[in-house]
């Protein structure tokens, strides 16, 4: 009970008060996360609804005083028929509160940008703790097979976008070739590893590290985090603890930076990173290995969820074991990029979509205003 209200009393503290009023724009962006890229991609001014560090305009919410309605939710009904939007757009899919608002105004175009990879685990817990009745008018996922797992919590329209972030950075040449770029998901600590699968990680790596052994080869590995992270040390001493001295790290504290690192090997390895399905979009050659079964309790697979799993084998192995990972491997290093291109990315190209500078998402909401 205490722990509730000193967090409570820290959110109030965090509240910013205007006393100004906002200028009425056609445009609204919700929730301010990845606000930055917002305004690369639209390339105009907008209003920004902030739910993090809320923001409150001191003149909108007298009235809520005087009724004793305390609600952000009614907060932001009041922001929107004060600035008067056309469309409101939030590049976080997570806020159910903003399809909420749908119903509330019929009239206001809805558009959310999905931002990243989502498993099943996140669609069922979703679909008990989110509110019934979700709307909103138009939905950018990963791919087309993403918009029949969303359809069953928010109706919508979808459309398939790729990723914003991705969409941003120029693809380039490929510079070492025949090398194996891994995407690292260490997160807080090396005994908490992608929530939890630490086992199969270390066998996973420990198998990959036999395989670049018997083929007199060094792992690249592209780490989370920057210099800048005190945690950096952690996830560097966890893959040393494996390879010693078979890898060579990469690192950027910029975004886009790590893009272009990507872009400069000619195979890519990763578990569940989103930026795995992101270098599909570059058309570059992927192996997937992981995750473990029952993932999260649930069942999960390169792919997902479409359910023509099998068409994926020769890019993803079906247990973790050295024949599985060999054969993968093999199959990545043996295949030029003319071949790959030809035979094997038409298969993934529906993963992953690549929208040059997010061309077609800014023209759409363009057209909507």
């Amino acid at each position: 009970m205490i722990k509730e209200i000193l967090e409570k009393i820290k959110l109030i503290f965090r509240i910013k008060v205007r006393f100004d009023l906002p200028k009425k724009n056609k445009l609204l962006f919700f929730d301010e996360i990845h606000l930055s890229t917002a305004q690369k991609i639209f390339k105009r001014k907008f209003n920004i609804l902030e739910v993090r560090y809320k923001k409150i305009y001191f003149w909108i919410y007298l009235k809520q005083i005087i009724l004793f309605d305390f609600k952000f939710q009614t907060y932001c009904k009041n922001y929107i028929k004060f600035t008067s939007p056309k469309v409101i757009i939030t590049f976080n899919e997570a806020r159910y509160q903003m399809y909420e608002l749908k119903n509330t105004f019929k009239n206001i175009n809805f558009i959310a940008v999905t931002n990243g990879l989502r498993f099943e685990y996140w669609f069922t817990t979703n679909k008990k703790r989110w509110p019934k009745n979700l709307r909103c008018d138009y939905i950018f996922v990963m791919n087309k097979y993403y918009g029949l797992k969303f359809q069953k919590l928010i109706k919508s329209n979808y459309l398939t976008q790729g990723h914003f972030r991705n969409n941003l950075v120029k693809i380039n040449k490929t510079k070492f070739r025949k090398q194996f770029l891994y995407i690292s998901q260490v997160h807080e600590n090396s005994q908490h590893i992608d929530h939890g699968d630490r086992d199969h990680k270390v066998k996973l790596l420990n198998l990959i590290n036999l395989y670049l052994i018997k083929n007199n080869k060094k792992i690249h590995i592209l780490l989370r985090r920057s210099k800048k992270n005190p945690r950096q040390s952690i996830e560097i001493n966890f893959y040393k603890e494996i390879f010693k001295s078979n890898c060579v790290f990469y690192q950027s504290h910029r975004w886009k930076e790590k893009y272009n690192i990507l872009d400069q090997f000619e195979n890519i390895i990763f578990v569940t990173s989103t930026m795995g399905y992101e270098a599909i979009a570059r058309e570059k050659k992927v192996a997937c290995l992981g995750p473990p079964k029952h993932y999260r309790g649930k069942d999960h697979y390169f792919g997902w969820p479409d359910p023509d799993k099998k068409k994926y084998n020769f890019f993803s192995i079906k247990n973790v074991t050295y024949k599985e990972i060999e054969r993968v491997l093999n199959n990545l290093n043996n295949c030029s990029q003319t071949n790959w291109n030809k035979k094997y990315y038409p298969i993934l190209k529906d993963q992953s979509h690549y929208d040059k500078n997010n061309d077609k998402l800014r023209e759409f909401v363009l057209r909507l205003l």
